[in-house]
């Protein structure tokens, strides 16, 4: 990294680490608050979005790379469900196997977003099924609903910031369809013959709708969880 790309990614990571100290608590206006915390997490979206044009051009990142997850009973396909539908959002691809091993198929700093959020989202996701409690479909149909309404959620969220870094010229949206059509073609030569699961069914009206809910108020702050990952590596 160059020295003017190193001052400026420091500078953001400045910014950011202001963000959110009045996010939390810096600012006795909540609005001002909810403010910053928005935007510290689409500056370190972003961050992550133009370094990818950087990464990109470097051998040792030139091609996808594996990343096993893997989940203990119950529910061990609503987890698997859940990281299949972020990893969809970071341009990575996942294979389920019915042991509860996982395989998702990308992009190092992609592969590092995808971790971040299901660190968080999984447990959470396993906290709202136990205590809703009810019948196997019931939860099923949670689970689908839960990762789908994440999924629509980072994408509104991660499109709005690629939005921003097209209009400054940075060229991320051709790197990202790059990185996508990459994971695709590496999928291909690492899972030859692999084919399509079948589609699960919603049954439960009430369960879908809870899932819904609890999807929306879940906490995808991506922003916080790369920044605390970034003060780790500094030593903040």
């Amino acid at each position: 990294m160059t020295g003017k790309t190193g001052d400026a990614r420091q500078a953001s990571l400045d910014l950011i680490r202001t963000l959110l100290a009045i996010a939390d608590g810096g600012s006795p206006y909540p609005e001002e608050r909810e403010r910053a915390r928005e935007r510290a997490e689409r500056l370190m979206v972003r961050l992550a979005i133009d370094e990818a044009g950087v990464r990109m051009s470097k051998e040792e990142a030139a091609a996808p790379e594996q990343r096993e997850f893997h989940f203990d009973a119950p529910y061990i396909l609503d987890q698997q469900g859940l990281v299949f539908r972020i990893a969809s959002v970071f341009a990575c691809r996942g294979v389920r196997y019915p042991s509860g091993r996982m395989v998702v198929v990308g992009f190092a700093s992609d592969l590092a977003m995808v971790a971040a959020l299901a660190g968080s989202l999984v447990p959470a996701m396993r906290l709202e099924m136990d205590a809703m409690g009810g019948s196997a479909s019931r939860k099923k149909a949670f689970a689908m609903a839960y990762a789908a309404t994440v999924k629509s959620r980072l994408q509104d969220f991660y499109a709005g910031a690629l939005r921003e870094a097209e209009q400054e010229g940075t060229g991320s949206a051709l790197v990202l369809a790059d990185r996508s059509v990459a994971v695709d073609e590496a999928m291909v030569q690492m899972f030859p013959g692999l084919r399509a699961g079948r589609a699960r069914q919603v049954r439960d009206y009430a369960g879908w709708m809870a899932g819904s809910a609890a999807g929306e108020r879940a906490d995808i702050s991506l922003g916080r969880k790369v920044e605390e990952r970034e003060a780790r590596a500094i030593g903040g």
